[in-house]
Formats: structure tokens, sequence, C-alpha cells
């Protein structure tokens, strides 16, 4: 059974959508509601057709189309909050994009389907949820498999944690499953690997612009170690409080991901969206820039991201790192030339 196309839902600053293309595959078009997020996507991909509109207002009858024609529908729709009664989901605006995605694959009936999400998702509501989310497509005519997968494993320098749920239609004989680890610890990508050759590049690579901090949060940056945190004995006096006036009183502690250095020997922790949340850099006094999250995050550098610094963190925050999403196409391909063509 030739896999050969996908719709993107919830695209972001499109790692998912990227990834399956350089599997080979074709988008039919992908869907985003936040403008820097589609503007990121009109610059890189302007053959690509964005539906630049709220999910919740593409009509069935506009979907009826691409019915029987799409072998894949990727996405992964914001799950902040949910109800359930039983394993049963209940509609409501917490997780209506939820009910999307899944409304979506019952009209179009695509051959497969793959859904990210953070792994909390799987012990909300005691597992609950998760139990819901599977029951749904289940019930929509799929074998649904869910796992958490390790980004490190599959040859990106994160140690990212997400869940993901994969179907297949019913009436294709086969069974949904997951690619095995492709590298284990001691083979793991670096950020040394992925970004130490910016340095000296700030300015003049494309979204490689550094935060300008002022003095006093620079000699704070300087007193952290590679690979480590603030100090167990704490900082300087001088150093030690909140450098804004309204953080004054404040003394800094770890938290997040701020005030951590990243190692060059070893993967990142999770790149995290937002203005200040990514990790310091392994030898320079700064956090990392965006392309340095976008080097961890796996994106090639062709792909340039819109708006401004904070629009541009988000983006590549929330987006499946390209390596994985590649890795996960290819495996689909795989998996599904293995079945009888007479049941596609």
């Amino acid at each position: 059974m030739k896999m050969n196309n996908f719709i993107d839902l919830f695209s972001g600053a499109g790692g998912f959508l990227r990834g399956f293309m350089d599997a080979g595959l074709k988008p039919e078009f992908s869907v985003e509601v936040w403008e820097p997020a589609i503007q990121t996507h009109k610059r890189n991909y302007p053959d690509v057709p964005v539906w630049d509109r709220d999910i919740r207002t593409i009509k069935d009858s506009e979907l009826e189309p691409y019915k029987g024609k799409v072998d894949i529908i990727i996405g992964g729709p914001p799950c902040q909050g949910f109800s359930t009664i039983g394993k049963r989901l209940v509609k409501d605006p917490r997780n209506e994009l939820v009910f999307e995605f899944i409304r979506f694959v019952d009209v179009i009936k695509p051959k497969v389907f793959l859904m990210e999400n953070v792994k909390g998702l799987l012990s909300a509501n005691n597992g609950l949820i998760k139990d819901a989310i599977t029951a749904e497509f289940e019930a929509k005519g799929y074998n649904v498999i869910h796992q958490v997968v390790c980004a490190a494993d599959y040859g990106v320098p994160q140690m990212r944690y997400r869940v993901l749920f994969l179907g297949i239609r019913k009436d294709i004989d086969i069974i949904p499953s997951f690619p095995a680890k492709i590298y284990e610890k001691e083979k793991y990508a670096t950020v040394g690997d992925a970004i130490m050759d910016l340095v000296g590049k700030e300015n003049v690579f494309p979204n490689h612009v550094p935060m300008h901090h002022n003095a006093v949060v620079t000699k704070r940056i300087s007193c952290i170690k590679e690979g480590e945190g603030i100090p167990d004995s704490g900082l300087p006096d001088d150093v030690a409080k909140g450098s804004r006036s309204d953080y004054a009183d404040n003394t800094i502690k770890n938290f997040s991901h701020v005030y951590k250095r990243l190692s060059r020997f070893r993967p990142a922790t999770t790149m995290v969206p937002g203005h200040n949340a990514f990790p310091l850099h392994p030898t320079e006094n700064r956090s990392l820039t965006v392309r340095e999250a976008a080097r961890i995050q796996t994106f090639p550098d062709d792909v340039i991201f819109e708006g401004n610094r904070q629009n541009q963190c988000i983006q590549v925050g929330n987006a499946v790192p390209v390596k994985l999403a590649e890795v996960l196409a290819n495996h689909i391909i795989t998996v599904m030339e293995d079945v009888d063509g007479s049941n596609a």
C-alpha cells in the first residue's frame, strides 16, 4: 500500500510538516490559526496551501472532497483540559480541539493518523483521558496504540518526552506499531554537535539574535557552570537578587529552564516555548538564540521563523522535532508497504 500524501493539523512552525515532507510525502494542506505561525508557513512552504482559519469553522462539506483520498492525518491539538463521563470524552470548550482532530479523521477516513501531545495527558484524570481518546478513535473505525517517546532515541539532541497516538483503519490488515529506538544513551546526539559551529555568527545567521541581558544578569549567568544550574552554595550577593525593580527582593533560584546551562556533551533538556524560557548556552553567557533552539529541534537552517522573538520562541518550542517526525513518517511508510494493496 503506497503512502503518498497527508494533511497537517495545528501546524505551528511545521515540525511535523517538514519531517513528513522530508520522508517524501506530499502535504495536501495545513491548518493553522495563529498569525506568526501562518507567516512562517507561507515563507517556508509557499507551495503548501494553509487553511488560515479556526479549525472549528471548517465544515464537514469542505472536507468531503478529501474522503478516501488522504493517507495520513497528523497534528498536535492543544489539550489543556478535559471532561469525561466514564471513558467517554465530553464535548466542552476545554477539549474541543481534540474533537476537531477526531472529526477530520472521521470525515476524511485516512489510512493512518498520528497525534502528538504532552506525556502528562496519560495520567490526566487518572488515565481516563487517554482511555477516552482511544475509545473515540476506535469508535470511528481505527485500531489505536499510544506510546511515550524520547526524541533523543531517534537522533534529536534533546531529552524531549511526548506521547503519540497512532491509529490504522480497521479494514487495513495491520496492527499499528512505533519505530524501535535508533540510538542508545551513549550514542545520543549532543548540544555541541548541534550548535557550537554557530558561535561567532550571532546577528549574521538567520534567527540567530542573542538576547540583550543586562550586566547583572550576564554576571549571574557567568557564575553557572556548564551542565549545571545555580550553585547549591548560592550566587554572589551582587547578583543574587532580581535585577528588575519588581523582583528586587526576590532571591534567584533554580526553576524551569532559566539559569540552567546546557552541556556540549549531552542532549539538551526540553526546549519549551516562551520569551525567556530557553536554557543557557554551554559556553556563552546568554540564553540560546531562536536558531540554536531550532537546531536542537532539528529544524534545517533553511527554515526561517517569522514574528517577534517571543513568537519565534513559542513556534520553535511547541514544534515536533523534524528528525523525529521524519523517522515516524518513514516507519509508517515501511509498515504500510507490507500491506496488500487490495486493502487500500
